[in-house]
């Protein structure tokens, strides 16, 4: 006999998958991933995936310790699909009118949006927890504006410290380095 779909999801939520399991699978995954890719262990231990696994295994249970990423999980990926609706829709009906081949404009605009509904969704998500919207922003606004504005400073610094690529040519047909 076959059973709705809707019970099927209530039977898996009533044993906590959707809780505990999915997010121990997307943080083993993710750190399992970025493991390999950066290939941490290096020389000997560089294709060993045992111990990759073994570090992966070990983040995804700790970070299920307490109840505070299952809580966030369920608390941003509703929101997640619900702003990838909002992009699907925009980007049909921009495409009944507008070719994106020819055009490099709407692609940019996109872009754009997308960036905006993503920041929309982690502070409507972040804004859930009393850490964010408690009293801690009030307490403690200059030292975070003091923090961004020498995030800003340093990033100025860095980006005009480079030279651009004609200089260099410059710089080196005249010997210089």
């Amino acid at each position: 006999m076959a059973q709705p779909i809707g019970e099927i999801l209530q039977q898996l939520a009533d044993l906590d998958v959707f809780f505990y399991v999915l997010p121990f699978l997307l943080i083993f995954a993710l750190v399992f991933a970025i493991l390999q890719k950066v290939r941490l262990m290096g020389g000997e231990f560089e294709d060993n995936k045992g111990i990759s696994a073994i570090i992966a295994a070990s983040v995804g249970l700790l970070s299920l310790q307490f109840d505070q990423v299952p809580i966030f999980f369920q608390t941003i990926f509703p929101k997640l699909g619900i702003g990838l609706s909002i992009i699907l829709v925009l980007v049909i009906l921009v495409g009944l009118f507008i070719d994106f081949k020819k055009y490099e404009g709407p692609t940019s605009i996109f872009f754009g949006i997308a960036g905006l509904i993503a920041v929309v969704i982690i502070l409507s998500s972040l804004s859930d927890y009393s850490w964010w919207s408690g009293g801690f922003w009030q307490e403690n606004m200059s030292s975070i504006i003091a923090g961004i504005i020498v995030i800003i400073f340093i990033a100025i610094v860095i980006g005009s410290g480079k030279k651009k690529p004609e200089e260099r040519r410059f710089y080196h047909e005249l010997g210089k380095p």
